[in-house]
């Protein structure tokens, strides 16, 4: 990504409402460029363009899914199509919307700040400790959901 279109993405990404940050480390510039000059993180940006910029027909894909979980997925829809007022979709079309969701959503994740993903963490993490930043680094791992070994969950 160009330092022009970072700025326009920073811009939009503001919005409005937003509050100013604190002051900026003064090695998170150059952080960031070495970041964007890494070969996976260039990839990566050709890839999230090409998916921005996709004007292609949809794609027919096969998965496999439990019939329960399809049956489930029925269920949900039928009841947000009554709260809506209209017929359900029929259960291709609702899973391939969720898919959809899950995929802009990763694409979103990724163009904002791609140590979303735990690959390109470390990567920015490597550069931080390189350049003696470590206070910039970033969680490099999935959070763990539900309770941890020998807690014990809400039920």
């Amino acid at each position: 990504m160009t330092p022009e279109e970072r700025a326009a993405l920073d811009a939009y990404e503001k919005g409005q409402g937003d509050t100013p940050n604190p002051a900026t480390h003064p090695k998170l510039a150059e952080l960031r460029a070495a970041l964007d000059a890494l070969p996976d993180v260039r990839r990566l940006n050709g890839l999230l363009d090409a998916a921005m910029n996709d004007a292609s027909d949809p794609v027919p894909v096969t998965i496999a899914v439990q019939p329960g979980l399809l049956r489930l997925l029925a269920h949900i829809a039928g009841l947000d199509a009554t709260a809506a007022g209209r017929a359900p979709d029929p259960v291709s079309a609702s899973l391939a919307q969720r898919v959809h969701n899950d995929l802009e959503n990763l694409l979103h994740q990724l163009a904002t700040d791609p140590t979303n993903h735990p690959h390109y963490a470390k990567a920015w993490n490597a550069l931080c400790a390189a350049e003696g930043a470590p206070e910039l680094a970033v969680p490099d791992g999935t959070p763990q959901s539900g309770p941890q070994a020998g807690e014990r969950g809400v039920f």
